[in-house]
């Protein structure tokens, strides 16, 4: 069974109800590090392991300089983070660079840092414990990647950020492991243009993928732009009458 605990899953910020994107699998890995790491006290905090990175942009990686930084009396451990090669790039370069943050790989001493930043395996998934972990194709203007997970025969897929994606697609539709998508629809039909412009999905391409997979693939739709979220949710369900179709909210926890 994989549990996964949706910390953050909504397109940005404005009010209580609302966080960025950060998925929790289980206990002590993270996908993503956006203002939902906030939902997380200091002993949970202190639990996790490893954070996956779909891509660099401020909605993804808000929390994760500041993860560390609220466990260091807790937690001897280093954190470790992983990511597309070039995505560790732009942390190195704009985020642990001691003017935005302080180089954490380096603190308190390079023998045993607060955080290590690790590229994915170029070849086969990333094994963490009994969870094994594949990057999936993006469309998103910059390095970015989705996620497989597979525990125990069963699989989710994350699709991060991205506009209309073939590969992703295709391997989903190849994989009989699938329990459901964790997809991200950003616009509703009536800003169709501002999703191409930002390489995001609106509801038309979200609904024209989905009915592509099997009817017993769950899919959780999340990173709706605030103030739609309900335009969104209404669209996609007249769209896809029957299918299961989930609208999470912060703190909603699935098991699969």
């Amino acid at each position: 069974m994989i549990k996964l605990r949706m910390l953050g899953c909504n397109g940005g910020i404005g009010g209580p109800g609302r966080r960025t994107t950060c998925y929790a699998i289980d206990d002590n890995i993270l996908i993503d590090a956006g203002t939902g790491v906030g939902e997380l006290d200091l002993q949970q905090l202190s639990r996790i392991d490893h954070v996956l990175l779909t891509h660099a942009h401020i909605d993804h990686i808000a929390c994760l300089p500041l993860l560390t930084d609220a466990v260091t009396a807790i937690r001897s451990e280093t954190l470790q983070v992983w990511a597309l090669p070039a995505v560790i790039d732009i942390l190195v370069k704009h985020v642990f660079n001691d003017l935005v943050w302080p180089d954490f790989t380096k603190i308190p001493n390079a023998s045993k840092p607060f955080i290590t930043l690790n590229a994915l395996p170029e070849s086969g998934p990333l094994q963490l414990g009994d969870l094994r972990f594949s990057p999936l194709a993006a469309n998103h203007g910059i390095p970015a990647c989705g996620y497989r997970v597979e525990k125990n025969q069963v699989s989710l897929a994350f699709s991060g950020d991205t506009a209309d994606c073939p590969p992703f697609w295709s391997a989903l539709e190849q994989d009989a492991q699938l329990a459901a998508v964790i997809l991200e629809c950003s616009y509703p039909r009536r800003m169709v243009d501002m999703a191409k412009i930002s390489r995001h999905f609106d509801v038309d391409s979200v609904a024209h993928r989905l009915r592509g997979l099997p009817e017993k693939v769950a899919s959780i739709v999340v990173h709706r732009k605030p103030g739609m979220e309900e335009e969104i949710e209404e669209e996609l369900k007249q769209a896809l009458p029957g299918r299961d179709v989930r609208f999470p909210v912060h703190g909603q926890v699935y098991e699969f």
